[in-house]
């Protein structure tokens, strides 16, 4: 018997068999490999009334308005190459989405943070245009992003409300801008802060910050567009859930939807309404990411109207209104893309519609 030769060939089927699980390890390895893009898809359209709730607020809708989202996170390799060949996702360098001196997830608890102070302009620009009484009481400066290589990343958190600089008092946004206003480069300061409901000090030397050409140099923390830290006293208690929906980009729809459950009449008239756009205290529509997208979602789901921010842009720069436009286009959807640039241009609009008219034939959502 030639047990050499056996030996042999098992020896070569062992060594084929080692250097395949080899390769598809190395393939797997490189496939998981992270990268420095995040891929964008689109989402959903999440009808509001079951997600928000007014306290004797009335549930007459015949129709729904709907807030979007998109799908979006960092890729590794495979999911880079399957984003890149899919016609309804886009990539984007992660240094597009968030500061690059910000990790994933500092990123995800920033825009948690930004959903709140959201549905809070929400409740105050309902209230408001309904005329439902309502207090509020300002608290602090909340810190929401930094400047990349500026002492304030170094000190301070997400979410950190800063109540004193120097021992003056700090209750809004613009207060920590004003308390700063003359400072030196280098000047340390004494801030008081609230980090998860506990108070916290630091002393921070301050740094020379980017100004605009012909300006004279500025002395700051770092920080930019601090937030308002808000008590709201409601006189009817609102409740939204939106689980880990983050961003601004819902405060639009979450200000119609409340106005709705405040109001005798129903805005909605039996049509699928969807949007999105930041909300102000002011009651202006702020610009948005990935429109496009949730022009596909509110598609998807057989929307009859989009109302997409038309905001004021620089000459060269579409609006969130044309990028909606261009995409409910290609599309060929019946959907109507309304521009709006105040809540106001929403309310207006759907207070001119006719009541829709729905048939055995022709039943959307709001049919049983």
């Amino acid at each position: 018997m030639n047990h050499s030769g056996r030996r042999t060939r098992w020896f070569n089927r062992w060594s084929a068999s080692v250097l395949v699980i080899i390769a598809a390890l190395a393939v797997m390895w490189v496939a998981l490999t992270p990268t420095p893009y995040y891929a964008i898809r689109p989402g959903s359209a999440i009808e509001l009334q079951p997600i928000v709730n007014v306290q004797g607020g009335t549930k007459k809708e015949k129709g729904t308005l709907m807030l979007t989202t998109v799908q979006m996170g960092p890729t590794n390799v495979l999911g880079y190459i399957l984003a890149k060949y899919d016609p309804y996702a886009d990539l984007m360098k992660a240094d597009e989405i968030h500061s690059p001196s910000q990790s994933d997830a500092q990123y995800e608890k920033q825009e948690l943070e930004v959903m709140r102070t959201s549905q809070q302009k929400a409740e105050m620009v309902a209230f408001r245009k309904t005329g439902t009484p309502f207090t509020v009481k300002n608290e602090g400066a909340i810190v929401m992003d930094f400047v990349p290589g500026k002492p304030a990343e170094k000190y301070l958190q997400v979410g950190d409300t800063i109540v004193a600089v120097d021992g003056e008092k700090v209750t809004t946004g613009t207060d920590l801008l004003n308390v700063l206003k003359g400072r030196k480069v280098g000047e340390k300061i004494a801030i008081k802060l609230l980090r998860d409901g506990q108070p916290k000090q630091v002393s921070i030397a301050l740094a020379q910050l980017q100004t605009v050409k012909g300006q004279p140099a500025r002395a700051g923390l770092g920080i930019f567009n601090p937030e308002t830290k808000r008590q709201l006293m409601l006189s009817r208690n609102v409740t939204i859930i939106s689980d880990q929906i983050g961003g601004p980009s819902a405060g639009m729809m979450f200000t119609l939807e409340i106005i709705n459950q405040l109001s005798k009449q129903d805005l909605t008239k039996g049509y699928r309404i969807a949007g999105t756009g930041e909300i102000f205290e002011d009651g202006s529509v702020g610009r948005i990411g990935g429109i496009a997208h949730k022009v596909q979602a509110s598609d998807k789901v057989k929307a009859d109207i989009f109302f997409a921010p038309n905001d004021i842009v620089p000459a060269g720069v579409k609006s969130n209104y044309e990028e909606a436009k261009e995409a409910a286009d290609k599309l060929h959807t019946k959907m109507k893309i309304v521009p709006v640039r105040t809540v106001d241009d929403a309310l207006a609009y759907l207070r001119s519609l006719p009541p829709k008219k729905i048939n055995a034939y022709n039943c959307t959502g709001a049919c049983q």
